[in-house]
């Protein structure tokens, strides 16, 4: 009796660890981000044994990763990024991790990254090589975009609200005009505007940049391409008279603040037997889940059936408030909006919504065994039974992990540039026009060149 009670204490110890979130474990290194002290989270990750850990050694790569992009260790930062790539490539292929989960819980397996997420580590890497001037680096991490985004279409034939990233295909096709690359910016542009139309707008209710609009029929202009000139000039109600013709352009991408982190909450379930199925009801919320009785041993059956109210714990997303709700940039005393091309607070809400059913009945599957495991445990060794009853009350914990440095949104603009010297002044205005942020872009404008510049706004 003596040694079960101790060992209860300790695993009571564990859940003071096991209960916190993922965004609790790291409020010093998010603290350091939201001050803009991009040196000293990168310092603080590279000291942190837990944070290099297997099971989240892909996310220790994501958010140091974006720590040295800010603290502008380009370089650095891309080998991070592709590191993470690749593991995320690798844990696709393992099994064994899956198995795991199901008797503890998902957090023992190492992170799989979110949809889009894949999509912003391609996406912020391409942003180290265009600072380092290796635009054919950046073009490669926008082909790897691509084949992430053909590889989510054909995996999810159910066709979820999200499958293809319509900012993905818009980056590209920016990368490849400044590249000269007019031919595949135009196919870039059209896949990114037929993205927006088809999924964005009903699912996000996001509109479609009118700006982009402008690019793909000017790229359309400049091939050449008859017919879709046409197409594009019935679609947009656009002439040539619409596009504004410059020596040389600069397109600006606004990241701005964080994207939503996740949180545990929980659900209460009746557990009810019919016929050859367990059903977890919860009338209040409409969920109702049944599985075959034939899943388990038939005494564990009847041991689940004799349970009658049950709690769950699940992960959902917590929306962290913009500071800034609008921009402009300004040259030569005229002024430019920006607009939205990625909304990943509305992404990442969808994106865990649309799979919510399969998280509930994996984590409703994963209660079922160890519960089975430890009613029949209570049977021949009581003690051992409440221990692994603790145990598997504090190993029944969402996960929480997912990468909390992404911006909550992405907008852009584009602006005719003079040719030698520009300064670009860049404003960030808070809800109501309380205050604002400014900073100055400095660009050197070549006759006939394109550039990409980018500001972000975290405070």
């Amino acid at each position: 009796m003596r040694k079960s009670s101790y060992l209860i204490l300790l695993v009571i110890a564990a859940s003071f660890w096991s209960c916190s979130s993922y965004y609790e474990r790291n409020r010093q290194f998010q603290a350091l981000i939201y001050q803009d002290k991009f040196a000293e989270a990168s310092d603080l990750l590279a000291k942190s044994k837990k944070a290099k850990k297997k099971r989240n050694r892909v996310l220790y790569l994501l958010e140091r990763g974006y720590a040295l992009y800010r603290d502008g260790k380009y370089l650095e930062s891309s080998k991070l990024f592709i590191e993470a790539d690749y593991l995320i490539e690798d844990y696709k292929k393992q099994i064994g991790y899956e198995a795991l989960s199901l008797f503890i819980n998902p957090s023992v397996k190492p992170y799989k990254t979110e949809d889009f997420e894949q999509v912003m580590l391609n996406y912020i890497n391409a942003l180290n090589f265009l600072k380092l001037k290796d635009y054919e680096s950046a073009l490669v991490e926008c082909r790897r975009i691509n084949l992430k985004l053909i590889a989510t279409a054909e995996r999810y034939k159910e066709k979820p609200k999200y499958k293809e990233d319509a900012f993905a295909h818009l980056l590209m096709g920016s990368i490849y005009e400044t590249t000269g690359d007019l031919n595949n910016a135009f196919i870039a542009y059209r896949n990114a505007y037929e993205v927006y139309k088809r999924d964005y707008v009903p699912f996000f209710e996001m509109p479609i940049p009118v700006q982009l609009k402008k690019d793909v029929y000017n790229m359309a202009l400049a091939n050449g391409f008859k017919s879709d000139i046409e197409y594009f000039e019935k679609e947009f109600g656009m002439t040539p008279k619409d596009i504004q013709k410059s020596e040389s352009e600069l397109i600006i991408f606004w990241n701005n603040g964080f994207s939503p982190y996740k949180e545990q909450f929980s659900i209460d379930f009746t557990i009810l037997r019919s016929g050859n199925f367990i059903t977890f009801v919860n009338p209040t919320l409409g969920y109702n889940f049944s599985f075959p009785a034939s899943s388990v041993s038939q005494q564990d059956a009847s041991n689940l059936s004799a349970l009658r109210v049950v709690r769950i714990a699940f992960p959902r997303y917590v929306h962290r408030p913009l500071i800034y709700n609008r921009a402009e940039v300004s040259l030569s005393d005229k002024n430019y909006g920006f607009e939205m091309v990625e909304n990943l607070d509305a992404i990442a809400f969808k994106s865990l919504n649309d799979r919510f059913g399969r998280e509930m009945a994996n984590a409703l599957l994963r209660f079922a065994i160890k519960k089975a495991t430890e009613m029949a445990l209570r049977k021949e060794n009581k003690d051992a039974a409440a221990i692994l009853s603790i145990a598997n009350a504090i190993s029944e914990q969402a996960d929480t992990r997912n990468w909390q440095t992404l911006p909550n949104t992405v907008s852009y603009t584009r602006i005719p540039l003079n040719i030698g010297e520009n300064k670009i002044i860049f404003k960030a205005f808070k809800n109501g026009n309380q205050g604002s942020y400014s900073d100055t872009l400095q660009v050197t404008a070549l006759k006939g060149r394109k550039y990409i510049r980018v500001v972000n706004t975290t405070k």
